[in-house]
């Protein structure tokens, strides 16, 4: 059961904000518009792969996920070490 003051909560700071972000934009989306997810990640300054793809990706395109997972540890991996 879920604290009674969960929604009610300050967070200081936002994730996408101060950390690296990665996205996958699905050019073939019909359920979030493809502009709409390009304005998201350019917002959270993402580093952002496209592929033709409808909104489920991962199961459509997984090598494209797989790739992305991979390059987002190796760019992370190269911050912890420069740290």
């Amino acid at each position: 059961m879920p604290a009674p003051d969960l929604f009610d909560a300050k967070v200081e700071g936002t994730a996408w904000k101060s950390k690296p972000s990665w996205y996958i934009v699905a050019k073939n989306d019909h359920t979030i518009q493809p502009d709409c997810e390009r304005f998201l990640a350019k917002r959270m300054g993402a580093t952002t792969t496209e592929t033709a793809s409808s909104h489920v990706v991962m199961l459509s395109q997984p090598q494209v996920v797989i790739d992305v997972i991979r390059n987002a540890a190796k760019a992370v991996q190269g911050l912890a070490a420069g740290a």
